[in-house]
């Protein structure tokens, strides 16, 4: 059976909670990425890396890049799993942006998922909780707002939670099939 480490960046609770879930249904390692190092990670034969989204891109991803080295033999031959919790709706173009925002070429065999969560502004630090009220107020007051603004200006008054346990399921079902591969 080959075995899986998860790596994870959680600001507001929302990524901790799938990693969480994650957990109950595979065996598994998990590791904070402030406290992964690159030797532990290259003892997996499945890295999966989890983390929150943050004005459009994935936090922490360009530090766990820095524990891969993928032009590495040894990195090549191991299955790859990014996913993001994110406030946005779990939509085909949502996700296809954040992909296309945040997965460069090298990581094209990296399979993705994205998992809706919410919104905390209770957890969050005082630096975002300013720059979302900056946000907010450039959302209420532009004009002419596209669906996905005037969707996201909605989306931001508050806090809320849609993360859900069933949103892993695909993850899950692609964990174990890769982990009984051989």
């Amino acid at each position: 059976m080959k075995s899986v480490l998860i790596v994870y960046k959680s600001k507001t609770g929302f990524t901790k909670r799938y990693v969480d879930w994650i957990t109950d249904e595979i065996t598994c390692n998990t590791i904070e990425l402030e406290k992964a190092k690159k030797e532990e990670i290259n003892d997996y034969d499945i890295i999966v890396y989890g983390a929150g989204m943050h004005a459009g891109h994935i936090l922490g991803l360009n530090k766990f890049r820095k524990l891969i080295d993928f032009h590495n033999d040894n990195v090549n031959n191991k299955e790859l799993i990014i996913f993001a919790t994110g406030a946005a709706p779990n939509t085909d173009e949502i996700v296809s942006q954040i992909q296309k925002n945040n997965l460069r070429e090298d990581e094209a065999n990296a399979r993705f998922f994205y998992f809706e969560s919410g919104i905390s502004y209770e957890k969050m630090s005082g630096a975002d909780k300013t720059l979302m009220t900056a946000f907010k107020t450039f959302l209420k007051i532009k004009s002419n707002k596209s669906n996905i603004e005037e969707g996201t200006n909605m989306a931001i008054l508050n806090s809320y939670d849609n993360s859900k346990k069933e949103n892993i399921i695909p993850l899950i079902s692609h964990l174990n099939k890769l982990i009984i591969e051989e």
